[in-house]
């Protein structure tokens, strides 16, 4: 299985590596890291097996941002791999299938509850609520079409939401920075790429 993660953050940022570090350490299975903004439409994500999209520095009510991520957001519509959206790449994941995003008051920063609203393999080993680190000021505003609603907080109504038929999932919170006291984060990216191995199966 080959992963692509797709690098949405600004040039020379340290968080893309360390969350290509964690998924190589998850996942037994080939990992890549590209920069979005050299990614051709369809070109780079047929040559992999699952693709996950980072989060990243920008805002995406700021004017033209979306333009600069239209490959993502095309690919998103179209395809049956296995997704993981993470931050501003659960937020492309909602603008792709046509909800909103919308600014907050303040940025989140730091480890926040959520809590569990429909049962699915994604939070095998994790109880009802638990802890995640938060690191953004814009939100989904609500679930996209053919989306289902997977977990929410005080902070965030859409913290964690699936595809009713396919492998797409998209994240709020940052699960790759987790620690021994927050490991629900390691939970989440293990089960993720533990469905994703069944569904190409």
């Amino acid at each position: 299985m080959r992963t692509l993660l797709i690098d949405n953050y600004l040039p020379n940022s340290p968080q893309i590596e360390h969350l290509y570090n964690v998924i190589k350490d998850v996942t037994v299975h080939t990992v890549e890291v590209k920069d979005y903004s050299t990614i051709q439409a369809g070109e780079e994500f047929n040559l992999h097996d699952v693709i996950v999209f980072s989060g990243a520095q920008r805002l995406l009510a700021e004017p033209g941002v979306v333009d600069g991520y239209k490959n993502e957001v095309d690919f998103m519509k179209s395809t049956q791999k296995p997704v993981l959206g993470i931050c501003f790449g659960h937020q492309l994941l909602a603008i792709a299938f046509g909800a909103e995003v919308m600014g907050m008051d303040k940025k989140v920063e730091g480890y926040y509850m959520v809590q569990r609203i429909s049962d699915n393999e994604i939070f095998e080993g994790l109880g009802e609520r638990f802890l995640v680190c938060q690191s953004h000021q814009e939100m989904v505003a609500d679930i996209p079409f053919d989306f289902e609603l997977l977990a929410g907080s005080p902070n965030c109504p859409v913290e964690v939401m699936r595809h009713d038929r396919l492998p797409i999932f998209g994240v709020q919170f940052h699960p790759e920075r987790f620690d021994d006291k927050h490991p629900a984060g390691r939970n989440i990216l293990e089960n993720f790429f533990k469905l994703a191995t069944w569904y190409i199966k």
